[in-house]
C-alpha cells in the first residue's frame, strides 16, 4: 500500500511514532528558524520550515506522517514565525498558498523517501 511506510529490515516503525517525531522535529526546526533568521524575512522563515519538513518526511518515508508534519510545520511556522505572540491567525490567500505549498514538499519528500526504501530492497 503507498500510504504505509515500506517495511525495513531492521523491523516496523509505526505511523503514529514517525508522526510524534515529526512533531519533536517541527518544533525544534521552528525554534532554530526563529533564532537564526530575522523576523523581517517571513518567506525565508517558511522556507526553512518546508525543507525541514521535506527532509523530514523523506527519512520517515511514510505518507500519513508527511502530510501531518507538513501540518504541523505549517502552523507553527504561521503561528511562531509570523505572529510572534505565537497567535494562529489565518490571514487570508497568503495563508493557503503557505499550507499548501509546505504540505506538498513534505508529501514530495515522502514520496521520495518511500522510493528511495523500495529501491534498496
Amino acid at each position: 500500500m503507498l500510504l504505509r511506510s515500506p517495511r525495513s529490515h531492521k523491523g516496523p516503525r509505526s505511523t503514529e511514532i514517525l508522526i510524534g517525531i515529526g512533531f519533536f522535529v517541527a518544533i525544534a526546526a521552528c525554534a532554530i528558524t526563529a533564532l537564526l533568521v530575522p523576523a523581517a524575512q517571513l518567506e525565508t522563515r517558511f522556507a526553512v520550515m518546508g525543507v525541514v519538513g521535506c527532509l523530514y518526511a523523506a527519512v520517515a518515508a511514510d505518507l500519513w506522517a508527511a502530510a501531518v508534519t507538513g501540518v504541523l510545520t505549517w502552523t507553527l511556522a504561521t503561528g511562531f514565525l509570523i505572529h510572534p505572540a505565537g497567535e494562529l491567525t489565518v490571514t487570508g490567500g497568503s495563508d493557503a498558498i503557505r499550507l499548501f505549498a509546505i504540505v506538498g514538499i513534505s508529501l514530495a519528500g515522502g514520496l521520495y523517501g518511500i522510493s528511495r526504501h523500495r529501491r534498496a530492497d
